[in-house]
Formats: C-alpha cells, sequence, structure tokens
C-alpha cells in the first residue's frame, strides 16, 4: 500500500511538472497562433530597429560629449526620462487607445532618428533621444498589454511579457548590421535605415489593424486606475515579489552595462563598429537556443541555481576580462559569458508571476517594470564613478564584483 501511495504521488508530481511545462511553453509561443503571429512580427521590427542603433549609438554620443564620462552622464538621465515615461503611461494608456498609442509612437520614434542626422549639439540630441526612449517604450509596453490579453482570451496563458524568441532574433540581426552599415556608409545611413524600420513597423499594424481589422486587436481595455503608491506598498510587501525584482534591477543593470560600454570598449580597443555589432549580435546567440531549456529545468528543480549560476558566471567573466591583456580572448569571453544571461533572463516574469494573485498583475505589473529604467539608471553613474577615478578596464572589476554578489545574494535569500 505504501509503495502503491507513493506511485500515486510520484505520478502527481511529474503531473503537474508537464502541465507547468507546456503553460510555460504557451506563454512563450503565443506566435505559434495563427493569430497570435501579428505580435510576433512587430516584436520582432521593434527589435531589430532598436538592434541597429545598439552598437553606434554610444559612440555616436561621445562624438558630441566628447568622453566616456560624458556617454555616461548622458545615458543615466535618459534613464530618468524612461522612468518618467513608464511612471506617465499609468494616465495615458487610461486616455488613450492602445491602437493610436502604437501608431503615433511608431512614428515618432521613426521620426526622431531620422532627425538624428542633424544633430551636431548635445541640446538636439537630448530632446530627439528623449523622444525616442519615451515612446519606444509605449511601444513595448502597449504591445505587451495586447499580447496579455490575447494570450487570455486564447487560453495561452497570462504573461505579457517582452523577450520572446522572435525578439531576440530582432536583436541578433539589429546590431550585426547597424555596425556594418556603420562602418561602410556612417552614422548616418544607420539611422536613416533604423527610421525606415519603424516605418515598416507602423504601416504593418496600420495595415492589420484598419484595412484587415485583425481580431487580436478588438480587446482594448485600459490599464488599472489604481494609485502607484499603494501599488508600490503591497508590491512591497511580499518578499519573493521583492527578490523577483532584485533578480531583474541586476540583469537589466547587465543589459545597460552590454549596451552602454561594450562599443565603447571596443572603439576604445582600435576596432571600428561593425565589431561592436558582430559582439552585440552574438551575445543574443546563447538567449536564443537556451531560454526554453532554462525554463523546463526551473519548472522540475526551482529558480535559484540558474539564476545564482548564471549571475556568478556573468560576474567572473567580467573579472577575467578586466584581467586579460588580449582584446580578442576578451571580445570572446563577452560573448560566452551571455550564457549566464540566458540562465537569468527566462526566469524573471517566470519567478514574478509565481508570487503574482491573477486579479493583481495589472496593478502590480508597473510597479515590477520600474526595475528597468531605475537600472539603465544606476549603471552609467556607477560606470561614471570608474571612468573619473580610474583607467577604463576597471569597469569590468567593477561590474564583476556586482554581479557575483547579487549571485551570492540569490542564492543565500531565493528559496530552492
Amino acid at each position: 500500500m505504501e509503495s502503491t501511495s507513493e506511485s500515486v504521488k510520484i505520478t502527481h508530481k511529474k503531473q503537474k511538472r508537464n502541465n507547468l511545462t507546456l503553460l510555460i511553453r504557451k506563454i512563450r509561443t503565443h506566435h505559434q497562433h495563427p493569430e497570435g503571429r501579428m505580435f510576433s512580427w512587430m516584436v520582432l521590427i521593434l527589435g531589430f530597429g532598436i538592434g541597429l542603433i545598439l552598437p553606434i549609438f554610444p559612440n555616436f554620443v561621445k562624438s558630441i560629449v566628447n568622453t566616456d564620462e560624458g556617454v555616461s552622464m548622458f545615458y543615466a538621465v535618459m534613464a530618468i526620462i524612461m522612468f518618467i515615461s513608464a511612471m506617465s503611461s499609468t494616465i495615458i494608456f487610461k486616455k488613450v487607445e492602445r491602437t493610436t498609442i502604437i501608431k503615433v509612437s511608431f512614428f515618432l520614434a521613426a521620426l526622431s532618428w531620422f532627425l538624428l542626422i542633424f544633430a551636431t549639439r548635445v541640446t538636439e540630441l537630448a530632446v530627439l533621444r528623449t523622444i525616442s526612449v519615451w515612446f519606444n517604450l509605449f511601444i513595448l509596453m502597449a504591445l505587451s498589454l495586447f499580447v496579455r490579453d490575447f494570450a487570455k482570451s486564447k487560453d495561452l496563458g497570462e504573461e505579457e511579457g517582452i523577450f520572446y524568441r522572435f525578439h531576440n532574433i530582432g536583436s541578433l540581426l539589429g546590431p550585426l548590421i547597424g555596425g556594418f552599415v556603420a562602418v561602410y556608409m556612417g552614422y548616418e545611413m544607420v539611422f536613416i535605415l533604423a527610421s525606415f524600420i519603424m516605418f515598416i513597423g507602423l504601416f504593418y499594424f496600420y495595415h492589420k489593424h484598419i484595412i484587415q481589422k485583425h481580431p487580436a486587436l478588438v480587446n482594448q481595455k485600459k490599464t488599472s486606475s489604481s494609485k502607484l503608491l499603494s501599488n508600490i506598498k503591497e508590491f512591497l510587501v511580499d518578499g519573493e515579489r521583492r527578490k523577483a525584482y532584485f533578480v531583474t534591477f541586476v540583469m537589466m543593470v547587465h543589459v545597460g552595462f552590454k549596451r552602454l560600454y561594450i562599443p565603447l570598449y571596443v572603439v576604445y580597443s582600435g576596432y571600428v563598429e561593425s565589431m561592436s555589432g558582430l559582439i552585440l549580435a552574438l551575445c543574443v546567440v546563447p538567449l536564443i537556443f537556451m531560454e526554453v531549456k532554462v525554463g523546463e529545468y526551473a519548472d522540475k528543480h526551482g529558480v535559484r541555481l540558474p539564476i545564482s549560476a548564471g549571475f556568478l558566471i556573468l560576474g567572473v567573466t567580467f573579472i577575467a576580462v578586466f584581467l586579460s591583456p588580449f582584446t580578442l580572448l576578451n571580445f570572446f569571453l563577452l560573448i560566452i559569458g551571455n550564457i549566464g544571461a540566458a540562465l537569468v533572463e527566462p526566469l524573471q516574469e517566470y519567478y514574478l508571476f509565481k508570487h503574482l494573485p491573477k486579479s493583481k498583475e495589472e496593478d502590480l505589473y508597473g510597479v515590477y517594470m520600474t526595475a528597468d529604467p531605475i537600472a539603465y539608471f544606476v549603471t552609467p553613474l556607477i560606470g561614471a564613478a570608474f571612468l573619473i577615478l580610474l583607467p577604463f578596464e576597471f569597469i569590468f572589476l567593477g561590474f564583476g564584483l556586482l554581479t557575483i554578489g547579487a549571485a551570492a545574494i540569490s542564492w543565500t535569500t531565493i528559496k530552492h
């Protein structure tokens, strides 16, 4: 009898694991549904357009502000703009239809990138970059809400995450092409190409919404009107949600570091932007291939080990780059180190939604999203402090120690 009872328990546990694995796959593969593919193509277009700019923009900013420290401070200010944008969305998404937000945002983002070819002063750069940052975030948020509502209506899951496989494919192609275009045709052509891609996104969405009247765009409910301060308090009450926020914050510090300091490091080492584009593109490859497997592992064994190991790999990689005098080896290390990022990235929202009631998702998800702009603000400030006081290479030591510290905190605080 005891063996039979134990067998039933094991079978029940396996069934629960299989059900959760299926849910994870549904959340991550909404594009396999005929009506959901539109969102995957939209995310790919957006990821591709933004990716085109990544390998060149830090050095373009440096050509105007003249110093690496100035670039860091510029990025910190833009992170504040992003934070304000995220907060203002609470009002804007209640007043304006999401379809209108997406169309206006695509147009203004495309226009701001095109006008960057005429920017020669810090004020012009700041205004145009503010517009692009503001409305790129609006596009991401609106698409995320559409994906979440579509997934719920089709019983495909409930997560509204941004980093789908199609987004990573766009993020792979964008830096690769943007870096090579910059070398052979100049920064101006990259901005023109990125603007063109955003206009394609606008026309594609317009066609789906106005001409085809796509059924997935019918549900356009507004976001919650709950007060921000009460949402923040409610979010932070739960210890597991605080840990999920911490994991996402550290992960976005890594993303901000990668986007800002890898292009600067490449040029600092005497290479051109095509190398930056190649490195940033190859950094995405581990994410594409490991995302599903990491989710399956977390389903069976929990998130503690992959998150802690991921941060540890990133930290060790940064310190190895600091110690190594071989530039090409360092480029290779920066690519391989993203195996650590691939262990963490798929589990951020997975961890959050395990500790977020369905009835509170719309109210509290916005609080969780503030981890991105705060991380993007902190990262260049830390970087600027190192660049002012120490040679460039020490920035890898600083962020390496920070990430190893995050690995230790994750290992000791996250439940097995």
